[in-house]
This record gives structure tokens, sequence and C-alpha cells, in this order.
């Protein structure tokens, strides 16, 4: 470290405060006193020149009178004697020339200075008096105060500088020579450098807090030459070579630092090392050397990371496989250093290569299982499609005869008039409706197993569905002297929703057809309420359905909604059930993002419920609801009974079973309407060519031409465009009925046939409460 001389700063201070005060004060200190002295002299000559002429003037007037020359001239000669005279001279006014003369030209040496007065006798001028002095001996006399002034203040001002830069220079400047001193000492590492002097004021505190910066300093220099031990133990003993390299801005390469463990993988010393890397590049393999070193260069462009795997060359003649992985920084002379590793990966390589063989032999064995995994697929896709197969042909002939069962037990008990024969027909028609619902359970079930399950999005109202199942239940709750009510909260009533209506409608045909099971006398509650907003999109609706039968225990309320399981095994006994109608529930609830609960007492009747949520849509129209909304007292068949009578209409029933003809025609006919009968599509379509109807009932499977074909077909006619077709069907999977909404029909009413299901569509269909979207909307596809 170089260092400037010490007294640098104390010669520049004495320099410049000699110029800085010295200087300025001669320099105005002799202004002053020229102008002012140069006054005050030239004032003092005047005031001489003035008191000589007056002298003068009051001697000479008698003498010059008297024409006394000698006289005359021992005046004047007085005056001459003066040094600053140059001349004196008096003239005669009567005579007009010079009385007296006195001339001396050799004082005159300065600028010279001239005095005139007249000679007056009383009043009467008799002569004239001109006097010159010259200013040089008073010029000499400021001239020598000048020099005295400069003298004495500058001695003082010298005296006074000198003491207090020797003031400085004791106090200020050779503590801060001594704490540079000290401070060089640190620079240097001598932390055990001592100032000599102690002070108290600001040198001596500067002075402690060097000290104490002395002793901070040692101690991080001791804690870095520990760290640095303790980092180059580490990296002696770290499996592997810790390195800097260095690429120079030349493009030369060196080793900053390499730890000793070079010399096991590369038979190199770290002094070799720091001077080139030249020998560190040819230990490496000559396959891999131009990699390695383009690989570097590539890390130096970007400053990236570098990781290279390459071989080094061994004593023996083998070879090693190394790993290098290091981070690239420039530095600020423009080269770029490397702080990194190398680690050997031979025994990872070997491995590597067993496992590219063992992957290899994996491959074989997955493409050999894959190609097993294709057959079973195959198979698998084959059994599936073969039990979706046997699981509709299993409903649809299930179902037909079903249809045939059901519907003929209801026309002969509206025809029997024997209490015994009713009894008997009843017990028929629990026993049909027990296995339909046995079979709409398993199907039910499987669908939801297989995920094949489609919820819908459509329009609806709490209030149709509500009053949908009071329909369908009324008749088996008034058998038993049960009474059905509805409750639907306000905020409810007639709002458009949207969502599955089908499928809420299963959940509470199935709750309330337990309680009318489970309850002998009192009555069975639907109702309907909002349970707020899960989300801006999303109403939460809860239905519930209530009873006052026979409750359940607490600890079977647990198991309800459970796989085949019931509250009471005895229950099975007594009221039959497969165990599935509940567990359908919970999913088919849990499918529209809800929830399904029960609260009951035994004796206390039960409340069963269920959450879900749907999609509200808006509100155009405020919506009223008819008084007979909350409560029916009127079954479907009555209704559509009286709405026959006052309007009477004429259905067309297309269905090539006799038994489901005769079932169907009877049917409709104990209502009052008038049906006609088609016993295959190409006949349903001639007859609704020729006919006035206001409803087609289309079976789906008949012969020369399908349901599906006949009502494309009829689509296509001007009579047919808006013209109101309802499915009939045996099959009951949902893809079934999308099959028949897709070729144009309006509604599905699955076999077999419920007479008060079936009574309440006519009737909502033929009263106008809702009408087709088939037509020039929604144009059905010619047929093939």
């Amino acid at each position: 470290m170089s260092r400037k001389p010490s007294s640098s700063l104390f010669a520049a201070l004495a320099l410049g405060a000699s110029i800085g005060l010295l200087l300025p004060a001669l320099i105005v200190g002799g202004l002053f006193i020229g102008l002012r002295e140069s006054q005050v002299a030239e004032q003092a000559l005047q005031r001489d020149l003035d008191a000589k002429l007056d002298v003068l003037a009051s001697s000479l007037p008698e003498l010059l009178w008297n024409l006394d020359a000698v006289a005359a001239r021992e005046v004047v000669s007085a005056i001459v004697k003066s040094p600053e005279v140059v001349r004196v001279s008096v003239s005669d006014a009567s005579q007009g020339q010079p009385f007296i003369e006195n001339h001396l030209p050799e004082r005159r040496l300065g600028r010279t200075l001239t005095g005139e007065r007249d000679i007056l006798r009383g009043a009467t001028r008799i002569g004239h008096i001109q006097i010159e002095i010259d200013d040089h001996l008073s010029t000499a006399a400021v001239l020598r105060q000048r020099w005295l002034y400069g003298a004495t203040v500058g001695g003082q001002l010298l005296a006074s500088l000198a003491l207090v830069l020797w003031l400085l220079n004791s106090r200020l400047f050779r503590p801060l020579r001594e704490l540079g001193g000290f401070a060089n000492d640190l620079a240097q590492g001598r932390f055990n450098a001592k100032l000599q002097h102690k002070r108290r004021d600001e040198i001596g505190l500067l002075g402690g807090h060097l000290e104490h910066m002395r002793d901070a300093l040692q101690q991080q220099f001791d804690a870095q030459r520990a760290l640095i031990e303790r980092l180059r133990g580490m990296a002696e003993t770290a499996p592997g070579v810790v390195y800097q390299l260095r690429l120079a801005a030349s493009g030369e390469f060196s080793f900053a630092y390499v730890s000793e463990a070079v010399r096991e993988y590369f038979r190199l010393g770290s002094a070799e090392l720091g001077r080139s890397a030249a020998p560190w590049f040819e230990r490496i393999h000559p396959d891999d050397r131009n990699a390695v070193r383009e690989s570097l260069l590539a890390s130096a462009r970007s400053l990236g990371p570098w990781q290279q795997e390459f071989r080094a060359l061994q004593a023996d003649g083998g070879e090693r496989w190394l790993y290098g992985n290091a981070i690239a920084q420039r530095e600020a002379d423009g080269s770029v250093l490397w702080h990194g590793f190398l680690t050997d990966i031979s025994r990872q390589r070997r491995d590597q290569l067993e496992l590219e063989r063992y992957r290899h032999h994996l491959e074989e064995l997955v493409e050999a299982r894959t190609a097993e995994l294709a057959e079973a697929t195959e198979a698998a896709q084959a059994a599936s499609l073969a039990k979706s197969a046997f699981l509709a042909n299993m409903s649809h002939e299930i179902r037909t005869p079903m249809n045939a069962i059901i519907g003929l037990t209801y026309l002969a008990q509206s025809d029997a008039v024997e209490p015994v024969q009713q009894q008997r027909l009843q017990k028929v028609a629990n026993a049909a409706e027990h296995l339909l619902s046995v079979i709409n359970n398993v199907l039910d079930f499987s669908k939801i197993e297989a995920g094949k399950l489609q919820l819908e999005r459509v329009e609806f109202s709490v209030d149709e569905v509500l009053d949908n199942v009071a329909n369908m239940t009324l008749q088996s709750a008034a058998a038993k002297g049960l009474k059905v009510e509805c409750d639907i909260a306000p905020a409810l009533q007639g709002r458009p929703l949207l969502g599955d209506p089908q499928r809420i409608t299963e959940l509470l045909l199935n709750f309330a057809g337990n309680a009318v099971k489970f309850t002998d006398r009192g009555f069975v509650r639907l109702s309907a309420h909002s349970e707020g907003w899960p989300s801006p999109q999303r109403l939460a609706v809860r239905f519930e359905v209530q009873d006052s039968g026979i409750g359940i225990a607490p600890e079977a309320q647990v198991r309800l909604f459970q796989d085949f399981e019931q509250a009471d095994k005895s229950t099975t006994r007594r009221y039959g059930g497969t165990g599935l109608g509940l567990a359908i529930c919970r999913r088919l609830a849990e499918l529209m993002g809800g929830i399904v609960g029960v609260d009951s007492t035994p004796g206390g009747g039960s409340r069963f419920w269920f959450q879900v949520n749907v999609e509200p849509t808006d509100m155009n129209d405020e919506h009223v609801p008819e008084a007979d909304t909350l409560t029916r007292s009127h079954t479907a068949r009555e209704r559509l009974a009286a709405l026959a009578a006052s309007h009477p209409r004429k259905v067309l029933l297309a269905e090539d079973n006799p038994v489901n003809q005769e079932v169907a025609l009877a049917l409709i006919g104990s209502t009052g309407l008038v049906a006609d009968v088609a016993a295959d599509g190409r006949q349903a379509v001639d007859m609704v060519g020729s006919g006035d109807y206001a409803l087609v009932l289309m079976d789906v499977q008949m012969p020369v031409m399908d349901g599906l074909d006949a009502t494309r077909a009829i689509r296509r006619l001007p009579q047919g465009a808006e013209l109101p077709i309802l499915a009939m069907t045996a099959n009951a999977f949902d893809d079934e009925r999308q099959r028949c909404l897709d070729a144009g029909m309006d509604d599905h009413v699955a076999k077999p046939v419920v007479a008060e299901q079936l009574f309440s569509t006519l009737h909502d269909w033929l009263s106008g409460q809702r009408a087709t979207l088939k037509g020039s909307r929604r144009a059905p596809p010619a047929t093939p």
C-alpha cells in the first residue's frame, strides 16, 4: 500500500493559511494606508503651503510698501529654509516685475504644489506672492509608514500562524498520522498494533473506535481463517475434486484452486494446475476432450452452469467416468471463473448400463403384457356390451308383460264390485308394483355403478314436481286412508329452475312410497324450501317427505342409506324391499351435488330429506300458484276425465302388442277420451295424415316401421309439425329415452304404464300446460 507524505496536509494548510491570511492583510492594510495616508499627507502639505503664504502675506506689506528689499529677502529666506520649498516669488504691483525671486530647482524631486496670495495694504493690492513646494518628503514618509505597517502586521500574523500551525500539528496532524499508521497496520493484518497516546477528545474517541474495529476485525479474521481451514479440510476430504477453474481473457485455462484429490483422479498436483490447465485436458479421454472444452466455452458465453460427463485416463490404461458440475461467473478483469466439483460416477454408469439392459427386458415384458391387456380389454368391452344388451333386453322383456299385468289389474279393479275380489286384485297390483320397483332399483343401481347415469339440465318448477309426485302417490295413500299434503316455500312457488326434475321426482317418489308403506294412519306431507346460495350460480333446495308412521330407531338410521341395508331386517318380511331404494337415493343426490338424511323417532313418524343444487333462471313475470297447487284433492284420472268431458279429444295409440293395446285402450277409454289404434309405425303415419288427432302415444319397437322412423315421418307432415308425440317403451335406459327425444318425440312414458302417471302426462299435454317444441324449430332428420 503506497503512502503519501504525512506532511502534505500540514504543508498545504500552512501555505493556504499564509496566503489566505497574511497576503490579504498586507494588501488590505497597504491599500488602506496608501489611500488614507496619502490624503492626509496631501492635506498637511496644503496646510503648510497656506501657512507659508499667510506668513509672507502678513510680513511683506510694509516692507514692499517701503521697498525694503533686504528685510523682505530675510523673510523669504526663512520660508525657503523649509526643504520642501522649491520656489518663492514676490512681485510689486506698481512696477509689474518680481520684487524678490528665490528658485531652487534641485529640490524639485516629485510632484509640486503651487500656492498664490495677494499682498494687501489696507484694501489696496500692492503685490503678489507665489510659492511652489515639492511632495517627495511627504511621499517618502507615507512609504516608510507602509513598510512599518507591513513589517508589524506581517510579523504578528506570522507569529500567530506559526502558533496555530504548531497547535494543529501537535493536537491534530500528529495524532492523525498516528491513527493513519495504526489503520495501515490493520490493513496489513498487523492486529497487534497499539495506539501510544490516550486522549479524551474527538481524536481519542476516533482512536478508541479504531481499536474496537481492530478487535472486531481480528475476530472476523480469525473466524474466516477458521472457516477457510474447515472448508479446505472439507474440500480435501470430500468425495471428488473441488476446484475453481479460470478462463482468462486470452483464452487460457488455469485452476485458481483445486483440492489435493486431483492427484488421485488425474495424477497431477495442484501447483502444476495453477499455472495451466493443459495437463488436465491431456488426462481427459481423447474422445471426450473436445466435448469438455466446447461445453466450458459455451458455459462461459452464456454464464450458465456447466454440467458434463466425461472419461479420464488412468495409469493402468483404464478409464474412469467423471461428472463435472460448476457455476460460472464473470470476473472484473473479463475472465470467467467456475466454482464446482468433479465426482466419480463410474459405478453409476455401470449400474445405468445394467438398468438399460433391464429396461429393454422390461419393455419386452410390457409389450407382451400390453398385448394381453388389449385382449382382456376387448373381452371386457365385449362383456360390457353384452351386459348392456342383456339389461336392455331383460328390461324390455320383463316390462312388456308387467305392463299387461299392472294395466289389466288396474282395469279389473275398476270393474270389480265384490270386496274379496277387490282385495285379491289389490294384492296382485301390490305384488306387480313391488316387482317393478325391484327391477327399477336393480337397473338404476347397475347404471350408477357403471357411471352411465346422466343428469339432465332442463327447466322445471318445484310446484310441478311436488304436484306430480302427489298425484302418483294419491291413489296408494287413499287406499290406506292417508292424506297427502304439499307445502312449498313462497320463494320457490312458480320459480323456474334448471336441473333434472326426473331424478328429483324419483327421489321424492321413493321417499313418498316408503312413507305410505310404513304409515297406517295420518298423513304424508311433501315440502320444499330454499337453503341459501352455495355459490352465485347455485341455489340449494331442500325437499322433505314427512309421515306419521312407525318411525325409525336412532341406531338403525345410520344404516338406511347403505347398499342393500334396511332399518330392520324384519321389515323385509313385513313390508318387502331389496334395500336398494335409499342407497340409490343417496347416490342420485350426490350426483346432483347434494346430500340425504333422515330425522325420526320410533312411533313419532319420520322426515326423510335431501338437498340438491339447482340453477335459478330469470323470472319475467310474477307467478301466482293455483289454489290447488298446495293440496290436490282430485286424482289425475278425474282431472283428465273432466278435461275430456269439456273438450272432447281423439288420440292415436301406435302399439303392436294386442295385450298392450287392450290395456292402453281401456285406460284411455276410462277417462272418456276416444282412441284409435295403429298396429305398426307405417299405419300410424298414414292415420295421422288422414285424421285429426290431439296426441299420439307411440311405441318404439314395432314391425314394418318402428316408432322412431314413424315419428320422423309424422314431423314432416303438415298435421304433425306441432302434434304432441309421447314415447311408450319398455326400455328404461336413458340413452333409449334420448333416442326418442332426438327422433322428434316430446315426452316419455315408461312401461309398464302406471295409470296415474299416464293420466297426469296426458292431462298436461292435452290441457296445453305443456307444448311441443318441435316443428319448424326442430325439424327431424329425413329417413335414410
